[in-house]
């Protein structure tokens, strides 16, 4: 008589194999992207979460963006430390393209964060961080000047919302998203739709002229006049 195997051993070559696939996965890199049309408007780094397969939103927003002339890339949320040195390198030698965005989802909420407040310590400003339904994000440190966090509720099991942490003088809205999940928050093109039209405001307050000032017109110098003699005095008599 043939005894089976019991389902905890055979499911293991299956999930090692699983697992294998995953790690491959996690450790894919930047997903390749065509060129620009033109000169880049701003620089975006989009962060995808965990294993690097559940946020194809953000494959879809990189797209759109760079269709607008945005310089945007996007990379498993594990690269954020070695983009955060491109980045200050960029700043450092005065190619930075500006606005500079960071944009997350899920765990790449989390390090888009992270790679925010890195940056800030260095001095280099974050013109706009968008999260997709963080985990366990930081508080927001100095240095970031616009936040805007899309959150829902339906997963409960985490904090989903941010907060601003010492030193924090920006911007920051958590907005709720009705109807979507952590899963399917990423993806939603209206939620592009918002953050495009985000990137394209700073991006053309940024090609705003100055406003000019009329110099004021050249007043020569007059000497004060003269002061006017004063009527002389009548004695005063003595009364009587």
């Amino acid at each position: 008589m043939t005894i089976p195997p019991s389902p905890d051993r055979a499911a293991l070559p299956r999930r090692a194999a699983i697992a294998g696939l995953l790690t491959t996965l996690a450790a894919c890199g930047p997903t390749r992207l065509a060129p620009l049309a033109g000169p880049a408007r701003g620089r975006v780094i989009v962060l995808r979460g965990l294993f690097n397969v559940f946020s194809t939103g953000m494959n879809v927003l990189t797209a759109q963006l760079r269709a607008h002339d945005f310089d945007a890339v996007v990379h498993n949320y594990i690269d954020w430390r070695s983009l955060a040195a491109n980045v200050a390198a960029a700043s450092r030698d005065g190619t930075l393209a500006r606005p500079f965005a960071i944009i997350g989802h899920s765990f790449g909420a989390d390090d888009a964060v992270a790679m925010a407040n890195h940056l800030g310590g260095m001095g280099v400003a974050v013109d706009l961080l968008v999260t997709f339904d963080p985990t366990a994000a930081a508080p927001i440190g100095p240095g970031v000047l616009r936040v805007l966090n899309f959150y829902q509720d339906r997963d409960t099991a985490f904090v989903r919302v941010l907060a601003g942490g010492p030193g924090f003088t920006g911007a920051l809205e958590n907005r709720l998203v009705d109807g979507e999940s952590h899963i399917s928050i990423d993806k939603d093109r209206q939620l592009h739709a918002v953050i495009i039209a985000q990137l394209e405001s700073l991006a053309a307050a940024r090609l705003a002229p100055s406003p000019v000032v009329a110099p004021m017109s050249p007043v020569s110098y007059r000497p004060p006049a003269p002061p006017l003699p004063r009527p002389p005095i009548p004695p005063v008599r003595a009364g009587r």
